[in-house]
């Protein structure tokens, strides 16, 4: 199962570490950089000469980032099967990449229709596009597990110029081993029949060496030489459930990889050890032991297929296979064990790799040697030889010094502190000409992102922070410039300049120390610059506006009837909207004319979180007449491409979104039509052209994009404009399909959308001057009440890991102590909070528990009731999967008693647990109504 978890790491503890370890160079010295934002489910990169970045998107796109980064160029596509299958899942540029032209690419083609893998070879042209027709396949590798799951990928070149490849088990994921097996042959089941069997290409690592003709040889040191009945030659490394990113190390030649393990969070008496994700090392070709053995040569029992029952435990120095799947030889090569091993609860040897859901990812081994002697910017000796990996589960990046020979780790570090972690799901880690460290950040419906980490060794710029204390007022206006946040990293001591221009030009004002006072006599708008410069000549700038001479209105939203924070389904709210403003007066006293106030109601059936809102607010995209659901609607087309392929009003590769809605806003069947041709491609429908599949997009984007498209038929206004005292009915709407991840624990009845109320005046400025005309506006949103947990509006420092996925476990506390709290919830109506707490999902079963508290208004508030004890279920060894009920019920709280707004803090103790233990899984907070 693919879990994406974002994870804050402990501040405090930085390391764990064994003797021979060093300190980390200050963290301050990296710097994080977005390269690409934007992207579809990026999952690999590689890099020519000149530190062009060259990418793959799952969904099937080979893409360019220049060296500077910026624009992204698609390069082509290649046609991936309509069938369930892993995708484009690795890329490999050739060693003469500058004057072939060549890469390499590991997909699932269209034309196998899901049953194989294939690794092939292209050429681009003299303007770097794809050239048709010029695959060329050097490998076909049998697939039968649909999901997608499991498949590997991973490609790199070894010192002598031969191409290795990981390739997956192709099993669906179990618990333990899977050994037993419920289908004919075992198809997408039995692990014996591929990673465990000589014969199979499958839970492989492949060496290869490709020739000038499209095919390849095989180079001396695989595991098995040709020509040797019921093996493979190909294979370098065998016993790999899912290997991941390969990396070489420059001066030893070893093999480092990572590799997911199992789901088991316990060990079994009758199957065997629980699940370990690992980080490997091979110093030649072997056997890594899966599905016989796990982590650092862990034994699963034995299973005796003619009695269908487990007996003794398989042994790692001479392993046999006895699967009646297993096409290849029954004595297998001894079983190689990882070199660092971690499971989901919290490693005894490493409990810096934290307690939460795992996949190791690997990443490669510095070198400084790798690189151009003239080089700014590498990291520093620290790293040398040491080896740079990351679990994209977990959204950390380790280092890992290891002994000479690679066969014992000396210590483990965080590359950088919780504080400073701003990259999210790394999938690919790599190293740059440029010697920085570039990460491929994984993300669907354009949430992936390609980056990088560098490093400073010299003189760091100094950061300028501004702000004043008023940002418009009546003149003579006294303001208060404040430099505080402003630093310099070295210790440098600090110059500022403050700089105030008149817009309208004429002569500016300028400071030289940290805070000065500022008196504006004139009406105006200013531009307020500062400067801030350290002893070394560097320097940084910020800027921001004020305006003299006129006052800012205040609009005011009261509902003075019903609830403040949530929609309750078909209730009925009154309501008042009221503006005031030093210059124009106020619509109480009748000297703001109502008319000119714009006041109007919107329902978002997708819902809305108050970050997303307040985005939006900032970045100005919310006006009036434009309605905000479709302002989010045009983000996730530009994101998808969409304008490709369509404009609003004419035909370009595919009908019109206009035409497209005329066809259907008045089919009753309209929605659902759109909703299959998105998700799963469509042709006829509008002559010859073909819409392609976009499975990847969420069902509540998609949903988002069929909403605006339909509503290009209507001509009515698109919010509903509202006076400004009255009641407005909170109408429920049928749901539009499943309900995220939220869905697997709560019930929705209704669809789980949001209504935004927004009102907003533009005054009249001052006489003379138009230009400084202010506007003032306020927006409440109300939401369906049941929030999911990762929505909350404060967390603990540490003990929290959390999914930004929308189909994942959610939220996650451990240690002790971790809380989540939500701002300014008003409680009026509500009689009871549920909260999903729960310590049992998927096959996870190692979360010990807690105490759960409420409290308001701070973390040493009134607490609501008493202390729920949330005792793990008793189960058998292995039980599961548990989803709904099976997890756990929500925790009961009774709020009756207790009305208007307040912050809500929820905590969960457990003064027994480690700091690393996993206590529970949030899933959701329901708020019902009297």
């Amino acid at each position: 199962m693919w879990v994406m978890v974002f994870i804050l790491p402990s501040c405090t503890e930085q390391q764990s570490v064994k003797e021979g370890s060093h300190e980390l160079p200050d963290p301050t010295r990296f710097t994080y950089e977005i390269i690409a934002d934007g992207l579809d489910e990026p999952l690999q990169l590689d890099f020519d000469p000149h530190g062009n970045v060259y990418f793959i998107e799952r969904t099937g796109a080979l893409k360019m980032a220049g060296e500077a980064g910026g624009m992204v160029e698609l390069l082509g596509n290649v046609a991936l099967t309509d069938e369930k299958a892993p995708g484009l899942i690795g890329i490999l540029l050739d060693k003469d990449f500058v004057n072939n032209r060549l890469l390499f690419l590991y997909y699932s083609a269209q034309e196998d229709k899901g049953a194989f893998m294939r690794l092939s070879r292209f050429t681009l042209d003299e303007k770097g596009m794809m050239t048709p027709g010029s695959e060329e396949v050097l490998l076909k590798i049998p697939w039968e597990q649909p999901d997608g799951e499991h498949f590997g990928g991973g490609m790199c070149w070894d010192l002598e110029g031969n191409l290795l490849l990981s390739v997956g088990g192709d099993s669906a994921p179990t618990q333990y081993a899977p050994l037993a097996f419920t289908n004919d042959g075992g198809r997408g089941q039995d692990s014996g029949r591929t990673a465990g069997n000589t014969n199979d290409l499958r839970g492989s690592i492949l060496r290869i060496r490709p020739q000038s003709d499209g095919t390849y040889t095989i180079p001396p040191g695989n595991l098995f030489p040709e020509n040797k009945p019921k093996t493979r030659p190909e294979i370098y490394i065998m016993g790999n459930r899912n290997p991941w990113r390969l990396s070489i190390d420059s001066h030893t030649g070893f093999l480092h990889w990572g590799e997911v393990g199992p789901d088991a969070g316990v060990d079994s008496e009758e199957l065997g050890p629980m699940g370990y994700d690992e980080f490997n090392v091979a110093r030649e070709a072997g056997n890594f032991g899966w599905p016989f053995f796990i982590g650092k040569n862990l034994a699963y029992n034995s299973y005796i297929y003619e009695l269908a029952e487990y007996s003794s435990p398989y042994n790692p120095a001479s392993p046999v296979n006895t699967s009646p799947n297993n096409t290849g030889l029954m004595s297998l090569p001894p079983a190689q064990q990882a070199l660092v091993a971690y499971p989901y609860r919290v490693s005894e040897e490493w409990a810096l790799l934290e307690s939460a859901a795992r996949s190791a990812v690997g990443g490669p081994v510095f070198r400084k040697t790798d690189f151009a002697i003239e080089t700014e910017g590498l990291f520093p000796d620290f790293f040398e030889g040491k080896w740079l990996v990351t679990d994209y589960v977990r959204n950390w990046i380790m280092v890992i010094d290891m002994n000479e020979d690679r066969s014992e780790v000396n210590s483990i570090v965080p590359l950088l502190p919780s504080g400073r972690l701003k990259h999210k799901q790394p999938l690919d880690l790599d190293f740059g000409p440029d010697g920085a460290l570039y990460v491929v950040e994984y993300g669907l419906v354009g949430q992936g992102r390609l980056s990088k980490i560098r490093y400073n060794s010299g003189n760091r710029v100094p950061i300028a922070k501004a702000a004043a204390d008023i940002m418009d007022g009546a003149v003579p206006m006294e303001v208060k410039l404040i430099s505080e946040g402003s630093i310099d990293y070295d210790g440098d001591a600090l110059s500022y300049q403050w700089t105030v221009q008149p817009l309208k030009g004429g002569k500016s004002i300028t400071f030289e120390i940290a805070d000065p006072m500022l008196t504006l006599e004139q009406p105006g708008k200013y531009k307020v610059i500062l400067e801030v410069s350290d002893s070394q000549g560097e320097f940084d700038e910020t800027s921001f506006e004020i305006i003299a001479g006129n006052h800012r209105p205040e609009v005011q939203i009261e509902i003075r009837q019903g609830n403040q924070s949530f929609f309750f389904p078909d209730e009925t709210i009154q309501y008042e909207v009221r503006v005031s403003d030093l210059e124009d007066g106020s619509t109480v006293a009748g000297d703001i004319p109502v008319e000119e106030v714009f006041f109007s109601a919107e329902y978002i059936p997708s819902g809305m979180r108050p970050e997303e809102l307040n985005r939006m607010e900032n970045e100005g995209l919310i006006k009036p007449g434009i309605a905000i659901r479709h302002v989010q609607a045009q983000s996730l087309m530009q994101q998808h491409n969409c304008m490709t392929c369509h404009q609003m009003e004419n035909k370009l590769v595919g009908p019109s979104y206009l035409e497209v809605a005329q066809r259907y806003a008045t089919n009753k069947n309209g929605t659902d039509i759109l909703f299959t041709s998105i998700m799963e491609g469509a042709s006829g429908k509008w002559g010859e052209s073909i819409m392609p599949p976009h499975p990847t997009l969420a069902s509540e984007a998609t949903h988002q994009i069929i909403d605006y498209i339909l509503n290009q038929a209507n001509t009515e206004a698109v919010n509903r404009e509202l006076p400004l005292v009255g009641e407005f009915s909170l109408d429920a709407f049928e749901k539009q399909g499943p309900v995220s991840r939220l869905g697997k624990f709560f019930d929705f009845e209704v669809e789980p959308g949001s209504y935004i109320f927004r009102a907003s005046y533009a005054d009249k400025g001052i006489p003379g001057n138009a230009d400084l005309q202010l506007s003032g506006q306020e927006t409440i949103l109300l939401r369906y009440p049941i929030l999911a947990p990762e929505t909350a509006d404060f967390f603990s420092e540490d003990n929290i890991s959390f999914t930004p996925s929308t189909d994942d476990p959610g939220f996650m506390i451990t240690g002790n102590g971790g809380y989540l709290g939500f701002r300014d919830i008003d409680l009026t109506g509500v009689s009871t909070i549920n909260i999903g707490a729960v310590t049992r999902f998927w096959h996870w079963s190692h979360y010990i528990g807690g105490t759960l508290e409420l409290r308001l208004d701070s973390l040493e508030g009134r607490l609501v009731g008493a202390p729920f004890e949330i005792i793990p279920p008793l189960n058998k060894e292995g039980e599961g999967p548990f989803f709904g009920e099976a997890a756990g019920k929500p925790v009961p709280i009774d709020v009756s008693m207790i009305d208007a707004v307040h912050d809500i803090y929820i905590i969960i103790r457990n003064e027994k647990a480690r700091k690393r233990d996993a206590l529970v899984i949030m899933t959701g907070i329901e708020f019902i109504k009297e």
